[in-house]
């Protein structure tokens, strides 16, 4: 008997491992959905819904009109390319998304800084949820497509929407915080464009000049080292006539392209970048404690914080502790060389890619 019971403990203890390990394996899923989109990066994928035609097809619906069908359902596992997460009874786990972050052109500005319209509980800046039921209580029919006959939930229709557990709620919840999603979304942006600027200092023996923050319409100005992406360079190195600026990659348009994700969404606003010496690309100036120097460094802001503004002129605004040093306002031509990159926390949320 007490074998038994151990035994039957034990398969429990294994079951409930697995499970959670299939809510992680959602959860990063869903994060890496987010960063490596290339049409609206940040954004997810709708809720998979039952159809009688095809039953538990792990797709994500498409939308309708310039929303999701519904903002609860199945995880759409199939269109996140993992094997199907399922809960003791082999039903596919839940999900609920962020409207803010649909896969949408009606969502933009999707960013660091953009409310997601989904709490929990009334803890806001919830980007998704990853729900596992519990056994079924009273009332509950199963197989069922009624959220109702799993989840002891619900969503409100006010904004943000909130969901709120029942106290006699047996689910286990996952959630994705908008911070934990954006910081995947911001390296995955910064190396990007990190990509890009090397590209280019390849091709043309130099870094492009950036547009400081003491620019005015986006223009790169000479002597710069720090700043935005340009949207022109001053023509042979000179003050005064500017010519649009022209990538040499193209996988790198979106940087000229006023309608791409990336003037969308706003990251142009939040991501800078400074190097050694734009004539001498190789040259590495640039210090990051205990790493070797390095010729380039691209940077994203994280959410605000601290009563940041934005947009602002200040590098203050956008970044904390040493990457905020004041030598990087202004035309910014000789800014500070060295570079905090400290793991986020909630009073310095940077991204550095070098």
């Amino acid at each position: 008997m007490a074998y038994a019971q151990g035994s039957a403990n034990q398969a429990r203890l294994e079951s409930t491992r697995a499970q959670q390990a299939a809510m992680a394996l959602a959860r990063e899923a869903l994060i890496a959905r987010a960063a490596n989109d290339t049409n609206r990066p940040g954004s997810l994928p709708c809720p998979a819904q039952w159809k009688p035609t095809t039953p538990g097809d792990g797709r994500a619906d498409l939308l309708a009109g310039q929303h999701c069908p519904s903002l609860i359902g199945r995880l759409p596992w199939s269109t996140l390319d993992i094997p199907q997460p399922v809960d003791d009874n082999q039903n596919t786990l839940w999900y609920v998304i962020a409207p803010g972050l649909r896969d949408h052109q009606s969502a933009n500005p999707i960013n660091s800084d953009s409310a997601t319209g989904l709490s929990l509980n009334g803890k806001g800046d919830i980007a998704a949820l990853i729900i596992r039921p519990g056994a079924p209580l009273p009332g509950q029919k199963r197989p069922s497509n009624n959220p109702a006959d799993y989840l002891e939930a619900s969503l409100s229709q006010n904004n943000p929407r909130d969901f709120k557990t029942a106290p006699e709620s047996n689910d286990s919840i996952l959630s994705i915080t908008r911070g934990s999603l954006m910081a995947a979304v911001e390296l995955r942006i910064a190396h990007k464009l990190r990509d890009c600027l090397s590209a280019y200092a390849r091709q043309t023996g130099r870094y492009p000049w950036p547009a400081p923050l003491s620019s005015n319409f986006g223009e790169g100005r000479s002597g710069s080292r720090f700043g935005r992406v340009p949207l022109s360079q001053p023509a042979n190195d000179g003050e005064g006539e500017h010519q649009p600026m022209a990538w040499t990659s193209a996988s790198c348009n979106f940087l000229a392209e006023p309608n791409s994700w990336w003037y969308e969404g706003k990251w142009s606003d939040s991501v800078f970048y400074q190097f050694g010496d734009a004539l001498e690309p190789e040259q590495a100036s640039l210090q990051i404690p205990g790493q070797p120097a390095r010729p380039l460094l691209v940077i994203a802001a994280g959410a605000r914080i601290n009563g940041q503004q934005r947009p602002g002129k200040d590098v203050a605004d956008y970044l904390e502790g040493r990457n905020a040093a004041p030598s990087r306002n202004g035309d910014a031509e000789m800014p500070d060389n060295t570079f905090d990159a400290r793991q986020r926390r909630p009073d310095h949320n940077d991204q550095i890619a070098h």
